[in-house]
């Protein structure tokens, strides 16, 4: 069995609810369940309450691990999209900035290409404030097992610049909310 789901953190942690609209069919375009961006680190287990996000861009590390005022959600229907904010105003040391779109709805156990996005490097990096469009990656639902409904994604292409004008430069980060 495959859900549909839409949810943000907010509205999931005072309701305790996930909405979801469950298809029974099987057939999965955009991935399947044996994509790579469901398997890899970093892990949020089910039932955790967090967000991750790990890896490496343009020269400098990122760690941004979140377990209270998490400030990130995604809507899987309509428009899909998935972003980070600051929690509190301005944002903490190692808190990324961050926008990803994707083109359709995705079940749980598939894997889609990143249409779009943006990011902006936390105060810790090397490059602070720094701000890059997000050109290439992937995001999915994982289906089943101890990740159970977590989203995951991986960017691997970005370009210098808020409206994509710059050079491309080294990316290799990824993450999960759960």
């Amino acid at each position: 069995m495959r859900g549909l789901c839409f949810w943000t953190k907010p509205w999931s942690a005072y309701f305790g609810l996930v909405l979801c609209c469950v298809a029974c069919s099987g057939s999965s375009s955009g991935g399947g369940a044996t994509a790579n961006v469901l398997t890899e680190d970093p892990h949020c287990p089910s039932g955790s309450d967090a967000l991750k996000i790990e890896g490496t861009i343009a020269g400098g590390t990122i760690a941004d691990t979140r377990t209270t005022n998490i400030n990130a959600g995604y809507e899987n229907i309509g428009m899909p999209m998935f972003n980070t904010g600051p929690t509190l105003g301005q944002p903490g040391d190692s808190e990324l900035t961050l926008t990803l779109t994707w083109a359709n709805a995705l079940f749980n156990g598939q894997a889609g290409p990143i249409t779009g996005g943006s990011l902006t490097l936390p105060p810790n990096h090397p490059d602070a404030g720094a701000q890059f469009c997000v050109t290439g990656g992937e995001v999915g639902f994982v289906d089943g097992g101890s990740e159970d409904k977590a989203f995951k994604f991986a960017i691997t292409d970005v370009k210098a610049g808020a409206d994509c004008s710059g050079a491309a430069s080294s990316v290799d980060v990824r993450g999960c909310l759960q």
